[in-house]
């Protein structure tokens, strides 16, 4: 298991080296200045002066040494827009509301979309199960950024049954979790279902029924194990998405998440904003699936295993 570990490990910080090697170089090839109109109106040497001063007068491998070496300290420059405020500041500051924000839908997400799977697949072919495709498909069918402004506009002004806005109190939490977790509950109701109904099927599945086990021990102990190994493959990628928020559903609500600062930094042109938050993105997502490939090795050993060989 230590071995696993450590290959994913090293898998993973070559990953994010990657990452921040393409993503330096591609904010050189924007157009634009990163500057803004400021730049435009200012003598050519308080703008030399400037470019001095965030390093941008040097040749770009000696930028990108530099900034590769700032990286691993923990230092993501400082925004050219706002120069009083650097990317860390930003993200420690935005972040939480997303990340809390995240973790709600992604629970809420887990428990419906599983059990709504479970319960079409031990049901398939009844009503329930109908009713809960249904549902799954009204999920993938309708986008984020329709359920966000129809919760707000009828549960939250019409009926007035919880805040249609805001980030304050634990109902403001509502609305804008069950909006960022309407996708993923539909996306983990099918592939759980489709998972039940291939274990369902199975030898040993059939050699327990034959054995008179009951409905209970045979889904508890048998199916859930097997069947929930692909569910757990791309949890990693769905939690990185619901956690770090979308600019749509925090625009609807009025959420203080980092979605709408790095829509905001892209629009501006400001490069070590972008560049810092993407590489924060990135660094969530290879730990989360850097996560996931270990309990993915936990609950099946045969992927360990392999790996070795």
């Amino acid at each position: 298991m230590l071995n696993y570990v450590l290959r994913r490990f090293i898998y993973m910080i070559i990953t994010l080296w990657v990452i921040i090697t393409a993503t330096f170089f591609l904010m050189k090839l924007l157009p634009g200045n990163p500057f803004g109109e400021m730049a435009a109106k200012m003598p050519p040497e308080n703008l030399a002066i400037l470019k001095a001063q965030y390093g941008l007068d040097k040749p770009e491998w000696q930028q990108y040494l530099k900034y590769l070496g700032n990286v691993a300290q923990g230092d993501l420059g400082v925004s050219y827009q706002f120069p009083t405020r650097t990317v860390v500041e930003v993200i420690r500051q935005s972040f939480p509301a997303s990340l809390e924000l995240g973790i709600e839908s992604l629970v809420l997400s887990v428990i419906v979309g599983l059990t709504l799977g479970i319960i079409a697949a031990l049901k398939h072919g009844k009503w329930q199960d109908y009713s809960s495709m249904i549902i799954a498909l009204i999920g993938i069918s309708v986008p984020s950024f329709v359920v966000a402004p129809l919760l707000s506009l009828y549960v939250g002004n019409k009926w007035g049954i919880l805040p249609p806005g805001l980030w304050e109190g634990p109902e403001n939490r509502i609305l804008p979790a069950i909006a960022l977790a309407f996708g993923t509950i539909a996306i983990l109701a099918r592939m759980m279902r489709a998972s039940m109904l291939e274990v369902a099927s199975l030898d040993y599945i059939k050699t327990a029924k034959s054995k008179g086990l009951t409905t209970r021990k045979i889904v508890t102990g048998h199916m859930l194990r097997n069947a929930i190994l692909p569910v757990v493959t791309i949890l990693g990628p769905i939690a990185v998405n619901v956690i770090t928020g979308t600019l749509v559903v925090e625009s609807v609500f009025v959420i203080p998440g980092l979605g709408y600062q790095f829509v905001s930094s892209i629009t501006t042109l400001d490069y070590t904003m972008i560049t810092g938050l993407t590489i924060f993105y990135a660094a969530i997502l290879i730990v989360v699936m850097f996560l996931t490939d270990i309990a993915y090795g936990l609950i099946d050993p045969r992927i360990r295993m392999s790996g070795r060989r």
